[in-house]
């Protein structure tokens, strides 16, 4: 079984992206499928501020290393991204833009979420970054639609099973997928 790396790509106070991720995982270990988790947040990844472009001169800092390492070792990837602005956030955009090389030629699936369109902008600039990369992005779509309603008065999630029952069925196919 291929090793597969879950990226958390939201980096924020009060985020929605680790229950999601969390759900993820469980549900793919139902499936019979696992999933590493590399969260951002934990990471904490300084900006990319090097002389170089990673395409011309790998990266040098402690942290870069660390992290084209974890990368290196992965076989195909699951990420999870919230949409600011139509877009990936800041924190997912620098993750990759760290590196090249460890990213080539491994395949992707994506897990979007957002109060607009389930986040499916955000997917969509994801999938052109990923292709610049020459990650082999899934087709699926997997668009989690938020609404005022999916959250209680904490922010939780009143019924995460429910919310995410769109795309349980997408999601495990796409990890079996990933993982022969």
């Amino acid at each position: 079984m291929k090793t597969i790396k879950l990226i958390i790509g939201s980096t924020r106070k009060g985020r929605v992206g680790k229950p999601i991720a969390d759900w993820l995982v469980s549900t793919a270990k139902e499936a019979g499928v696992d999933l590493q988790v590399l969260d951002l947040q934990e990471i904490n990844l300084p900006f990319f501020d090097a002389m170089v472009p990673p395409a011309y001169m790998p990266t040098e800092t402690e942290e870069g290393k660390a992290w084209a390492a974890q990368i290196a070792e992965a076989e195909a990837f699951v990420f999870v991204t919230p949409e600011y602005n139509r877009s990936i956030n800041a924190s997912l955009k620098n993750a990759l833009d760290y590196l090249v090389a460890e990213w080539n030629d491994k395949p992707a699936a994506i897990v979007s979420y957002g109060y607009v369109d389930g986040g499916k902008s955000a997917s969509s600039h994801l999938k052109d970054i990923l292709g610049w990369l020459k990650v082999q992005t899934l087709e699926r779509d997997m668009a989690v639609q938020l609404t005022q309603e999916t959250f209680d008065e904490q922010g939780q999630f009143k019924n995460i099973d429910e919310s995410l029952s769109s795309i349980k069925d997408d999601f495990v196919a796409a990890v079996k997928t990933l993982s022969e």
